[in-house]
């Protein structure tokens, strides 16, 4: 009795490895292989990126895949970005090339700066007789830029063209002049210095000084010509009546002269009459 039921106890035993082996088994690590290709080659925080993933199968025998996911650092173990093919399997051949269509991945706004791992991970069948598997790929790392740098970066165009635009205007006040060379110095120096050292928080703060001097150029400009155009309308008006005094006083010169001489002729034309009548009396 007791032999028979210690061969039931093994028989189970035995029956239920088998089970088990055949509902989750494990690719070997060589038997596939992943690649990846992120549509932006610059991920920041609250991103919304696709991933393209091309799988290889080394297996000698045909897989079906039912899901794929990608799962990262900031994740909990239980989620994945996934895949779903439940109700249309991927077929792969023995030795086959599969390329996915893409996974949306949305990076949360709290993620930090700097590298983060992540791997790949299949669920799927192998072979006739459709032994169950899931195969984890080897670790990815994927570098998480600082938000403040897409800020910059956004940024950075619009000041450029501000600058060049304010360098072109070739301003007349000395002290827009001086403002200009201020930004200048400002952007050179420290925005863009800061910048290839990483330090997107400072020089983001340069690059917004920058900016705020060449406001400040630009009203300095637009005072000092308002000052000049003023300058200039009454030296105008000025010269005006300047020409104005000058044809009025030639006007009544030439009056007085005319009667001066008018006055002239009229004080010697008595004394010729006189004369001409003495000599005829005579």
């Amino acid at each position: 009795m007791r032999p028979l039921r210690l061969m039931l106890i093994v028989t189970s035993i035995s029956l239920i490895c088998v089970l088990c082996c055949s509902i989750v088994s494990a690719l070997n690590a060589d038997e596939a292989s992943v690649s990846l290709s992120w549509s932006s080659q610059a991920v920041y925080p609250n991103d919304t990126v696709s991933v393209t993933i091309t799988f290889k199968s080394n297996s000698a025998e045909q897989l079906r895949i039912y899901r794929i996911g990608l799962q990262f650092d900031w994740m909990d173990s239980n989620e994945f970005y996934t895949g779903n093919f439940s109700d249309n399997p991927v077929v792969v051949p023995s030795q086959g090339i599969y390329i996915f269509d893409q996974i949306v991945i949305q990076v949360p706004l709290g993620t930090s700066p700097g590298p983060h791992s992540y791997f790949v991970g299949i669920d799927g069948t192998e072979g006739s007789s459709a032994s169950s598997f899931s195969w984890n790929s080897p670790s990815f790392t994927i570098e998480i830029h600082d938000i403040i740098e897409s800020i910059y970066n956004d940024v950075l165009p619009m000041f450029e063209s501000k600058l060049n635009e304010a360098k072109s205007a070739n301003y007349a006040s000395s002290e827009a002049q001086s403002l200009l060379q201020q930004a200048q110095v400002e952007f050179e120096d420290n925005a863009k210095t800061f910048a290839s050292q990483g330090n997107w928080s400072e020089a983001l703060i340069s690059l917004n000084i920058a900016d705020g001097f060449l406001d400040q150029a630009y009203a300095a400009e637009q005072s000092g010509g308002g000052q000049q155009a003023g300058l200039q309308s009454l030296l105008f008006y000025l010269a005006i009546i300047a020409i104005v005094v000058i044809i009025v006083v030639s006007i009544i010169i030439v009056v007085v002269r005319r009667r001066r001489r008018q006055a002239e002729s009229g004080a010697d034309q008595p004394v010729e009459t006189i004369e001409e009548q003495s000599e005829e009396q005579g």
